[in-house]
């Protein structure tokens, strides 16, 4: 614990990737109308913020550009090496993440140069654990990883060391593993509220989770108890901790033996969907989101050696996306159709839409590609592009290729 810039208040930050992020912020105030309640949400355009200038008048800076976080620094009023970092911990954001990232930064400058943040932090969106992205749809958010928001706490420490209670309201962060990963982010954290598994979404439960995270932090808090969430929807799947309690949850952990055997007959489900023989019919129930579930609840679990988890976070990146498969697939043909086109038109072969194909049709075309690529002296260059594309994206399904806000 670091006593620096300690100052207690029941004022709250909530920074939200997805659209309906206000409705939960309302929820905090509507429990508490004489706290503060601050919102942080996509901007106006993407990676693009509004800052005062010299002049007194917002500027608008775009993020997307390393001239553009530079001028953004600037304004907070920090010395130049702290402003370095932090322009550094906002080029690490991926693209439409930047600007909730520099929002944040505007608020914990306040800490940095002695004033008053709130204590209470709510972190919210899509997650699989060590990102938070937004929701589907035609304004889709960026993805906003753990990385990005520890390299901010590190460039701001005054800051983050004023958070001491935090909610993190997005799926698959209330594993144990999970909670120390956050915990490290904040010195002073006295409580954290999160989720084992699935979490509810604002329409389906979350403001009601909220209004009674915001009363059981209210004031000096030494502890949370797991069942402040009986009743509600995904309540059984709260995980808390408090400095004092440490780790709790809602309902009994199942063992690492059993969630080993369950994985190792889960990668037969898994097998068939990754081919493509069976189709996800509902992203939230059946054989392919149990697999998800039992991995993810072993990449939670303490005792798992690390030899072990490089090939848990693959094996839970490739299944998250094959349960999105339709939405991965959509996104990539956009994202991807030029490339597509010159690659397939480089071979003398009509270019696919992969959008309207199934998977197994999909791993078919990509298969029928790759060899006649492999025919091919000398091999056409817009191919030679579009093959990677193809095999570690569509056909792998690789975090590198398929980025968290496809799905």
């Amino acid at each position: 614990m670091t006593s620096v810039g300690r100052s207690r208040n029941d004022d709250t930050l909530v920074l939200g990737m997805n659209p309906h992020t206000q409705l939960e912020a309302d929820a905090i105030q509507r429990a508490n109308p004489t706290a503060r309640v601050t919102t942080i949400q996509d901007s106006f355009q993407n990676d693009q913020v509004r800052a005062p200038g010299l002049d007194g008048k917002q500027h608008v800076h775009d993020l997307r550009t390393d001239a553009g976080i530079r001028t953004f620094v600037g304004t907070l009023g920090l010395p130049l090496a702290q402003g370095q970092q932090v322009a550094v911990a906002i080029a690490s954001a991926g693209d439409d993440a930047r600007d909730e990232l520099a929002q944040l930064a505007q608020v914990w400058a306040r800490a940095e140069k002695g004033g008053v943040i709130p204590s209470r932090l709510v972190l919210s969106g899509h997650s699989g654990g060590f990102s938070l992205w937004g929701d589907e749809g035609p304004f889709r958010n960026g993805s906003l990883t753990r990385d990005s928001l520890a390299r901010l706490a590190v460039a701001m420490p005054r800051a983050a060391a004023r958070v001491e209670d935090l909610c993190i309201a997005a799926c698959n962060n209330g594993f144990e593993t999970t909670v120390d990963a956050w915990r490290a982010l904040f010195p002073n954290l006295e409580t954290m509220w999160a989720y084992k598994g699935s979490a509810p979404g604002s329409a389906s439960g979350a403001t009601a989770h909220l209004s009674r995270w915001e009363k059981a932090t209210r004031g000096e808090v030494e502890a949370l108890r797991p069942d402040l969430a009986r009743g509600l929807r995904k309540g059984e799947n709260l995980a808390v901790w408090s400095r004092r309690e440490g780790y709790q949850t809602a309902t009994v952990n199942e063992s690492v033996s059993n969630l080993r055997a369950r994985q190792a007959a889960g990668h037969a489900a898994f097998e068939r969907y990754f081919r493509g023989d069976e189709q996800v019919r509902d992203t939230q129930h059946g054989p392919l989101r149990e697999h998800y579930n039992t991995v993810q609840a072993l990449l939670g679990r303490p005792e798992v050696p690390a030899s072990e988890r490089a090939g848990l976070e693959q094996a839970r990146d490739q299944t998250l996306r094959l349960l999105f498969y339709e939405n991965v697939a959509t996104r990539f043909q956009q994202a991807h159709g030029s490339s597509i086109q010159r690659g397939f038109a480089a071979l003398g072969q009509r270019a696919p839409d992969f959008s309207r194909v199934s998977r197994s049709e999909a791993l078919a075309l990509i298969q029928s590609f790759e060899t006649e690529l492999a025919r091919r002296h000398p091999r056409p260059v817009e191919a030679q592009r579009l093959l990677p594309l193809l095999t570690e994206g569509l056909r792998d399904l690789q975090r590198s290729r398929i980025p968290e806000n496809w799905l």
